[in-house]
C-alpha cells in the first residue's frame, strides 16, 4: 500500500503493490488524466446553465455547440486543481450532499437526458420556499450529467473526465469541476449525488417518499465512505460486480482477522498481501485503491453503536510494511480511533515530516510511534518534530523520549489558570443568572417581556473552529448557521448589521427559531459553570437624568447545554456575555447587549484553577480533610514538622479556604511518609492533590530508589 509523488512506475502486468501513483510516458495531469492537445490551455470560467435548452437541428449550431464542449473538456483537463486538495475540503467544501434515487424508474427516464433536467427541476422547486421571490429560488449545484464521457488512463482504467455538462443531443452547458472525489453533485449510476447548502439539506431529506413522475424517491445522507465504496460496482470479480453488502461482509471478516481484543490491537500491517482484499480486486486500480482505506473506517464504525464504544475498543494500530510514502490514503485513521495510544508506522517510505503533516495535533493521547526503518528518522529533526506534534508522546522508535515526570511537569501553564472573578451587587448578578437560564430552557417568550426592551440587543455567532472534548461528535450547525454573526468570516456591511437583532419582536422571532436547550442546573452542578461578574460604570440613562451614565454590571457565563430536537439530544459548549443596566424589568433591571457564542462541546476541565484540588472521580469518596497527625522526629517539638512557617496549614485573616485545606494536606503527606514539605507538595500537586494517589506513587519512587536523600526530613 503506497501513496505520494515519486512512486516508482509500473512496468508489465498487475502490481499489487498498493495505493500509489505510477509512472509513464504519457503526459498527464496532476490526476492522472490524459492532457489532450489543442484548445484554449485557460481555466474555464464556467458559466450560467441554460435550462430547458432542447437540440438543434441546424448541423452548424450542432458543431459549434460540440466545438465548445470539447474546449470546456480540454481546459478541465489540463487544469491544475488536484483531485486531493478536493477531497481535503477546497472549492465547495462548504456543501452538504444527499443521494437521490428512483429517478430511474419515473416516466421522466425515457427523456434524452435520463429524466435528469426536470429531476433537478423538480428538486429546486421543492426546495425554495413556497413564498420565494425570483432570484432566491434554491439551486442544485455543479451537476455532472456525462458519466460516459471517458478516457483510458495510463493504468488503462475507464475514467470520467472532468466533467462538462453535454446531454446526448450535443447542446452544451458548462465545465463543472470534477467527477472523482469532488463535492459537486454528479450521476453514478441510478444515483443522482446533490451538493446543497448546508441550510438546505433538512428539506432535502424531508424529501424521501416524495413521487417524481410516477416513481417515488428516497432520499438519505450521502456518506462518501460507504456509498461512494459499497453503493458502486466498483469492485469487480469475473466480470460481476458484489453487492455494497457484499463488500461490507468481507471487509467486516477482514478486520474480525486483525482485531485483537484482549489487546486492544488492530493490526493493518500488509494490506497489499492480504489474500481476501487481492481477490476483491481491492488494488487493481488506482480509484479503488483510494476509496479502500476510508471505506475500510466506515465499516469498523458500523460494527460499534456508538462513538463511546468504538473509540474505547483500540488503543494501538499498526500500519507497518505498506509501503507508504505519506498518509494521504490512511488519514482517516485519526477522525476514527482519534484517541489512539500506541501507533507503528514502521517499514515505510516516509521522507519527512511533510509526509505526515495530516496527523499533526491529531493523536492527543499517543505516547508510543514507530516509525524505525523510515528515511524520516534519520532526519536530524525528527525526535524534536514528533515531541512538539505529540505532547503525551513518551517513546519513538521503541527509545523512551519522556519521562512520567517530565509530562506531568509540562501540565503547569505558564499563567495559572486563576478563580472566577465575581464582583455582585445585591445578589443582583446572581439572581439574574439563576432565572435567565431557567427561562430560557422553559419559556423565552416571557424571559423576553420580563428583562429586553426595544433598545436590548441581541447577536448570536458559532465558532466551528474551536477545539471540542475528546471522544465527542459534533453536532451540525443547520439550525444557526444563517443566523450567525462571525465578524472574522461576515465582512459585508449589511449582512453584519442584519445579523444584530433589536428590540424584543425581533429577539423573540430569532429565539422562536432557535432548538430547545436544557442548562445544567448551576445548584447541582456548579463545576460545569464558569461565571464572572464585574460593576461597569457609564452605561446610558434610560431616564435621561444622568448625563454621565448609570451603573451597570458585565456578566460572563461559559457552560453547557444539551440541545433537543425531537428524540435527538446534542451536547454543546457556550459563551454568553451580558451587560446589565437599570430598567423597569425584574428586579429593576433590563438587558442591554446579549451576546451568545456557539461551539463544539469542549468540556469544564480547563476552568478549574490549578491551586485548587481537582473534585474526586464519582465513584471514589472525597479524601477528608483531617488535621495532621504528628510524626515523632528525633530532636524535633511533638506535632510541629520541621521547616514548616508560623501558622502553617491554621486558618488566617485572608487566606483563602483552599489553601488552608492544601497546607493541611501537605501536612498530612508529610508527617505520613516523612519528606520534607516541598517534596510532599510536588507529590499532591502532581496528582491532583488525591493523598491516596501521591502516597501510592511515593511508595513506588520509593521502591525505585529514585527519592534524592535531600526529599526526606533530617534523622
Amino acid at each position: 500500500m503506497k501513496n505520494g509523488k515519486g512512486s516508482r512506475g509500473r512496468q508489465g502486468g498487475s502490481d499489487r503493490g498498493g495505493i500509489r501513483k505510477r509512472g509513464a510516458a504519457t503526459r498527464v495531469d496532476r490526476e492522472g488524466d490524459m492532457v489532450m492537445e489543442g484548445g484554449s490551455a485557460a481555466r474555464s470560467r464556467g458559466g450560467k446553465r441554460a435550462r430547458g435548452e432542447s437540440g438543434r437541428s441546424n448541423t452548424s449550431n450542432r458543431s459549434q455547440a460540440a466545438n465548445k464542449a470539447m474546449d470546456a473538456i480540454q481546459r478541465a483537463i489540463s487544469s491544475n486543481d488536484s483531485q486531493a486538495n478536493i477531497r481535503q475540503g477546497g472549492r465547495g467544501s462548504g456543501l452538504e450532499q444527499a443521494i437521490v434515487r428512483g429517478w430511474k424508474q419515473s416516466k421522466a427516464a425515457s427523456n434524452p437526458d435520463g429524466g435528469l433536467e426536470s429531476l433537478i427541476a423538480f428538486l429546486e422547486k421543492k426546495l425554495s420556499p413556497s413564498d420565494s421571490k425570483a432570484g432566491t429560488r434554491a439551486r442544485i449545484t455543479k451537476v455532472c450529467a456525462t458519466p460516459e464521457l471517458a478516457v483510458t488512463d495510463m493504468n488503462h482504467q475507464r475514467r470520467p473526465l472532468r466533467c462538462a455538462f453535454v446531454f446526448r443531443d450535443g447542446s452544451f452547458r458548462t465545465t463543472i469541476g470534477t467527477c472523482l472525489g469532488s463535492t459537486g453533485s454528479r450521476v453514478e449510476g441510478d444515483a443522482l449525488i446533490v451538493s446543497v447548502r448546508p441550510e438546505l439539506l433538512d428539506r432535502m431529506l424531508k424529501l424521501d417518499g416524495f413521487s417524481f413522475a410516477g416513481a417515488p424517491l428516497t432520499v438519505h445522507k450521502y456518506d462518501r465512505s460507504t456509498d461512494g465504496l459499497l453503493d458502486q460496482s466498483m469492485l469487480s470479480q469475473n466480470g460481476s460486480s458484489p453487492s455494497a453488502a457484499d463488500t461490507k461482509a468481507k471487509m467486516t471478516a477482514v478486520l474480525g482477522r486483525r482485531y485483537a481484543q484482549q489487546t486492544k490491537l488492530l493490526d493493518l500491517s500488509r494490506l497489499a498481501s492480504d489474500p481476501d482484499l487481492v481477490s476483491m480486486g481491492i488494488f487493481g486500480s488506482t480509484s479503488t485503491e483510494s476509496k479502500f482505506f476510508p471505506a475500510l473506517m466506515k465499516v469498523w464504525e458500523l460494527n460499534f453503536d456508538d462513538s463511546a464504544a468504538r473509540r474505547k475498543a483500540v488503543e494501538s494500530v499498526s500500519l507497518a510494511h505498506n509501503q507508504l510514502a505519506n498518509i494521504t490514503a490512511v488519514t482517516t485513521l485519526a477522525q476514527t480511533i482519534p484517541e489512539l495510544k500506541n501507533l507503528d508506522l514502521s517499514n515505510n517510505e516516509f521522507k519527512d515530516a511533510q509526509a505526515l503533516i495530516g496527523w499533526r495535533w491529531k493523536f492527543r493521547n499517543l505516547e508510543f510511534l514507530d516509525l524505525s526503518n523510515t528515511p524520516f528518522s534519520s532526519d536530524p529533526t525528527f525526535k524534536d518534530t514528533m515531541l512538539k506534534w505529540y505532547p503525551k508522546l513518551r517513546f519513538l522508535n521503541n527509545v523512551e523520549v519522556r519521562t512520567a515526570e517530565e509530562l506531568a511537569a509540562q501540565k503547569k501553564t505558564p499563567i495559572p489558570v486563576q478563580p472566577p472573578h465575581f464582583r455582585d451587587e445585591s445578589q443582583i448578578a446572581e439572581n439574574f443568572v439563576r432565572a435567565f437560564f431557567a427561562g430560557y430552557d422553559n419559556d423565552r417568550s416571557e424571559l423576553i417581556n420580563g428583562v429586553y426592551d426595544k433598545s436590548s440587543t441581541f447577536t448570536l455567532n458559532i465558532n466551528t473552529s474551536a477545539p471540542k472534548s475528546e471522544g465527542t461528535e459534533t453536532a451540525p450547525w443547520d439550525a444557526y448557521i444563517k443566523k450567525s454573526r462571525n465578524l472574522l468570516k461576515i465582512n459585508h456591511l449589511p449582512a453584519r448589521m442584519s445579523r444584530a437583532y433589536n428590540g424584543t419582536d425581533k429577539i423573540r422571532d430569532l429565539w422562536t427559531s432557535l432548538p430547545a436547550t436544557r442548562h445544567p442546573d448551576i445548584t447541582a452542578h456548579p463545576d460545569q459553570w464558569l461565571i464572572e461578574c464585574y460593576p461597569i460604570p457609564g452605561l446610558p440613562d434610560p431616564s435621561g437624568q444622568s448625563p454621565t451614565g448609570v451603573g451597570g454590571l458585565l456578566i460572563m457565563v461559559h457552560g453547557k447545554f444539551d440541545e433537543i430536537s425531537g428524540s435527538r439530544v446534542e451536547t454543546r459548549s457556550f459563551d454568553r456575555t451580558f451587560i446589565l443596566g437599570p430598567g423597569g424589568g425584574m428586579g429593576g433591571i433590563r438587558v442591554i447587549n446579549d451576546i451568545l457564542c456557539l461551539r463544539a462541546y469542549g468540556g469544564h476541565e480547563a476552568w478549574i484553577p490549578e491551586n485548587q484540588p481537582a473534585a474526586p472521580p464519582a465513584a471514589a469518596p472525597a479524601t477528608p480533610l483531617v488535621a495532621p497527625q504528628p510524626v515523632a522526629v528525633p530532636g524535633a517539638v511533638p506535632g510541629v514538622v520541621p521547616g514548616a512557617p508560623d501558622g502553617y496549614g491554621m486558618p488566617t485573616p485572608g487566606k483563602p479556604d483552599v489553601q488552608v485545606q492544601q497546607e493541611q494536606l501537605v501536612l498530612q503527606m508529610s508527617s505520613k511518609t516523612r519528606m520534607t514539605l516541598p517534596y510532599s507538595e510536588m507529590a499532591l500537586s502532581g496528582n491532583g492533590w488525591n493523598i491516596d494517589a501521591a502516597l501510592k506513587n511515593f511508595e513506588e519512587l520509593k521502591t525505585q530508589g529514585t527519592l534524592p536523600p535531600d526529599a526526606f526530613l533530617p534523622v
